[in-house]
């Protein structure tokens, strides 16, 4: 068993680690490094303000489409 710093807090860590016990940050994970493994460790979204802005306005947009159909097709 070697000790190794992890690359994202500098923390002294055994190179049969999972991930590091301070941070999370993955060191030898048991799958693949994939975007949520690197989310669980604590790393921001990289998804923008716009998408999520985006995203949001689609929704609102389904809504008043769906409100409108409902109301024309009750009233007839």
């Amino acid at each position: 068993m070697a000790l190794i710093n992890c690359p994202e807090c500098k923390n002294e860590v055994s190179n049969k680690a999972e991930k590091c016990p301070k941070c999370a940050y993955p060191i030898n994970p048991s799958k693949p490094i994939t975007k949520k493994v690197i989310m669980e460790a604590g790393e921001k979204s990289s998804e923008g303000l716009f998408l999520k802005t985006l995203n949001t306005g689609c929704f609102v947009l389904i809504l008043i489409i769906t409100f409108i159909l409902t109301f024309i097709i009750f009233s007839s």
